[in-house]
């Protein structure tokens, strides 16, 4: 699973850190969210994608990496 976060959507409402707090970070002097590629693994999927339905701005982009 790779995990953005599009930096010219994210508004820095931060409703991804409070859902899965490993999986990403907040950048404060640019005032919005990226992903911890570390982190995504210790969260759950099911996190992951509550945080990308949560986000106000749809900033947030899951590709499953899955072979077609």
């Amino acid at each position: 699973m790779r995990v953005e976060v599009d930096p010219q959507r994210c508004r820095g409402h931060a409703r991804c850190l409070t859902i899965a707090p490993n999986a990403f970070e907040f950048l404060d002097l640019e005032d919005r969210a990226v992903t911890s590629q570390d982190g995504i693994a210790l969260e759950g999927e099911d996190l992951i994608r509550r945080a990308e339905q949560e986000c106000p701005e749809r900033a947030i982009k899951i590709d499953d990496l899955k072979d077609a």
